[in-house]
């Protein structure tokens, strides 16, 4: 890497760094971005300008109140050659505030709940590095800026670990997972291999794919690291309070679908005990509840309804299970579902085809607020509804996997 001693930017950056950790003013992600293209295209400026900039930045530290505004002038002063500096050293390729959005909700299967201000703070944080940092290194960067800004509601650290990722791919990188990926710490326990040739694909299509592959895995991961957190915070309670705090999990005041109730729902509909995928099962099961603490219920049922969709656990019956799934979940739970049995397949094929989004479809049919738990049995509930959408059932069947696509898809 350069030696950036020389570079009388480098004072700056670490300050730049500390503020965009602390602070959300913009004229702080504006200066950044400034810094930042000055310090990619140094060796790209007129020695005449880079001695204006190096005397503006000795006199600016130590910071005082006069420092921003005087340095912002300066660096907008000399915007587009700086720009023109920086456009003929920036050779990397990172992702947009869009794609990392993507990423988490292609993750969470949810719109993402996304603090866009902290967001952008965590793209500009990452940047902030010496110009020679190769291409692990500033990946590495991404993963934890993303981890330290925490822009989003859930899966943050899955986010970012396909960033990462993500980012090697589009610069010319070969990327296999080998193990567990280890989300606390963001190493990368990857095979990573250089190619030939440049990377065509965008980093919408290069997200889309790592999640399809290793959602699984990340997922898994994810659970873990928080089991852990939790247990090591109940750990470190006072023993007569940890006593009586309840062990985490899904929120008491909601009623959910079991692995065994889906088993017996799918056998209903069937008419026959069907083969089924005992990990996929218990990860669309898993699809109910919510890390945003299991509040939103109607969100729960839209993640459960796509969830369940995208692993399909059993042999047949699938979306009929899917159907009469995600309408006794609402029920349970006391909300009045207002789908007529004419057009309950409809409705649901609109879900699997992209057509509707799972969230629009769920509030479709609902009305705006629960009346109560409903605490008949479970299952007396959905054999009323096994019976009530009969001929919708009769018209749904499985289709191959490969032929449904991802309704979060922009």
């Amino acid at each position: 890497m350069r030696d950036t001693s020389t570079v009388p930017l480098g004072e700056l950056m670490q300050l730049l760094e500390r503020q965009l950790m602390e602070a959300g003013a913009a004229e702080w992600r504006t200066l950044a971005q400034q810094v930042y293209d000055a310090y990619l295209g140094w060796d790209n400026l007129p020695p005449a300008l880079q001695e204006e900039i190096a005397s503006a930045v000795r006199t600016a530290l130590p910071w005082s109140d006069q420092s921003l505004p005087a340095l912002l002038q300066l660096f907008g002063n000399h915007e587009k050659a700086i720009g023109r500096a920086a456009a003929l050293r920036d050779s990397w390729r990172y992702p947009t505030a869009h794609d990392l959005q993507l990423a988490n909700e292609r993750m969470s299967l949810a719109p993402p709940l996304v603090d866009a201000e902290r967001l952008e703070r965590a793209l500009l944080l990452s940047r902030l590095m010496a110009p020679d940092g190769d291409a692990v290194q500033r990946a590495h960067a991404l993963f934890r800026a993303l981890l330290a800004l925490q822009p989003f509601g859930e899966y943050n650290r899955s986010t970012a670990y396909i960033a990462q990722m993500a980012f090697l791919q589009a610069n010319g990188y070969q990327v296999e997972l080998a193990g567990e990926p280890d989300l606390e710490h963001g190493s990368m326990g990857v095979s990573i291999q250089p190619v030939s040739g440049a990377e065509p694909r965008t980093f919408a299509d290069l997200i889309d794919a790592l999640v399809s592959r290793y959602r699984d895995a990340l997922g898994r991961a994810e659970r873990l690291l928080r089991a852990q957190q939790a247990l090591a915070k109940q750990e470190s309670l006072p023993a007569t309070f940890a006593a009586t705090t309840p062990v985490p999990g899904p929120a008491s005041h909601w009623r959910y679908l079991t692995v065994q109730d889906l088993i017996w729902l799918n056998t209903e509909i069937t008419g026959a005990p069907q083969p089924y995928h005992y990990d996929r099962l218990e990860e669309a099961t898993y699809y109910q509840y919510s890390y945003r603490d299991s509040r939103n219920l109607p969100l729960q049922a839209a993640r459960f309804l796509w969830g369940y969709l995208t692993y399909r656990p059993f042999a047949k019956g699938n979306a009929g299970t899917a159907l009469i799934g995600v309408l006794t979940l609402l029920e349970i739970n006391g909300f009045e579902v207002h789908l007529p049995v004419e057009r309950a397949a409809e409705w649901l094929q609109r879900v699997i085809h992209r057509r509707m989004h799972p969230l629009s479809a769920i509030r479709q049919i609902i009305a705006a607020t629960p009346q109560g738990r409903n605490e008949q049995p479970i299952r007396e509930i959905a054999h009323h509804l096994i019976e009530r959408y009969k001929p919708a059932l009769a018209l749904l069947h499985d289709e191959p996997e490969k032929t449904i696509p991802n309704p979060f898809d922009s």
